[in-house]
């Protein structure tokens, strides 16, 4: 798998070279990941710039800005992704699925601008701040050296206290993406991990499908950066560390957080580590909660998926639907205990029909690996049949 390097990212620190490495876990067993290096730290005079260190200015221009190399993120070739110094790299503990695609997540603060921590709730950011999501498709699942193709780049900008999504699409030559509003199908070939030469129709959402996951309660909302998806481990410098915990020594928080030791966190829902229940819980969340919780697009089903939900009747166990149809599949309930193939949901995950596939969004590939975590935990489930006394 490729290494995903974080840059060096605090200038006024002195640190130079490689800052941070770890691999990407961008869903399904893909090795959705890219690879950069970090040039040295420019040398401190002493005098403290807001502009150096984590925090950068903001780039001049009305934004949005028409091409994606305008706002000088990234150093050397713009498609090797390698962040310059205030491009804050990062990465979640359960990703969303997004037909195999990689993703190449950053951070930009404005300079003097500092994130307000919550454990429990929604990261809190000042105006000004970009979110950067990049996905890819490497072009052989067998060699993560064998290079990628990126597709398109997503930044969601803080502006007078609410989030504006804007898309970048990139050109051919991987040399620059130019904004685009309007959606976009892009034709994806690769080779598969059986050595296969595979093709696909990967869908660029418009701005209208972007409210379809981050809309809540009229508003849009960041979805990654939460406690539960930051608090896990990445490699700095060769060693092993929290990622709360190195954002917090770059001086990235207005007031320090606990340290992650101390704070829940997702296991990677492919991954070995953590329960079948702790890996089911953090990929139903990651791929379902955003609509699926009060104030989502989906709050009026009734169901539930975050993982901090204790009440498994609104997770869905022997839950009737809160509408029939074709959603259904003629089946009674959403979870039914240790019977899978009568469960509504597995039913809908499995699916590509457009009145029947879940999530609704324009996916055009079925998460397999994900379907068959979700079937493992609801076989495996103890709670009583449904309709038992």
């Amino acid at each position: 798998m490729r290494r995903y390097v974080f840059g060096c990212v605090l200038a006024l620190a002195g640190c130079g070279g490689a800052g941070a490495t770890g691999e990407d876990t961008s869903g399904s067993g893909s090795s959705g990941s890219s690879e950069g290096s970090s040039g040295e730290a420019p040398t401190s005079t002493g005098e403290v710039d807001p502009c150096d260190g984590p925090m950068r200015c903001p780039v001049e221009g009305e934004w949005p800005l028409p091409a994606l190399s305008d706002y000088d993120f990234f150093q050397g070739p713009m498609v090797e992704l390698t962040p310059k110094d205030g491009v804050v790299p990062y990465m979640v503990g359960s990703a969303l699925w997004s037909d195999h695609a990689g993703k190449g997540r950053f951070i930009v603060l404005p300079g003097g601008g500092q994130i307000s921590f919550s454990e429990a709730d929604d990261w809190a950011f000042p105006d000004g701040t970009i979110l950067i999501k990049t996905f890819f498709f490497d072009h052989d699942r067998r060699d993560p050296e064998a290079g990628y193709d990126i597709i398109e780049t997503r930044l969601l900008i803080r502006v007078d206290g609410a989030w504006e999504p804007h898309t970048y699409l990139w050109n051919e030559e991987q040399t620059e993406a130019k904004i685009i509003k309007t959606g976009k199908r892009v034709d994806v070939s690769f080779i598969d991990v059986d050595g296969e030469m595979k093709g696909e129709e990967y869908i660029v959402p418009n701005l209208d499908q972007c409210s379809s996951c981050h809309e809540r309660d009229d508003e849009q909302r960041s979805l990654g950066l939460v406690t539960l998806q930051m608090n896990r481990a990445v490699l700095v410098d060769g060693a092993e560390v929290n990622q709360i915990d190195w954002m917090a020594d770059l001086g990235l928080f207005a007031t320090a957080p606990p340290r992650g030791d101390e704070m829940p966190g997702f296991v990677d829902p492919m991954g070995q580590v953590g329960t079948l229940d702790e890996r089911a819980r953090a990929y139903l969340h990651a791929n379902c909660a955003h609509c699926h919780r009060h104030g989502g697009g989906a709050s009026k089903s009734g169901l539930v998926f975050l993982a901090t939900e204790m009440d498994m009747a609104k997770v869905g166990v022997c839950k009737v639907p809160a509408a029939a149809g074709p959603g259904t599949g003629m089946r009674s309930h959403d979870i039914v205990p240790g019977e899978p193939d009568e469960s509504i949901v597995i039913f809908r995950m499995d699916s590509l029909d457009p009145e029947i596939k879940m999530p609704e969004l324009p996916n055009r590939v079925i998460d397999k690996e994900g379907v068959r975590l979700i079937r493992e935990w609801i076989s495996e489930m103890k709670e009583p049949p449904c309709g038992a006394p």
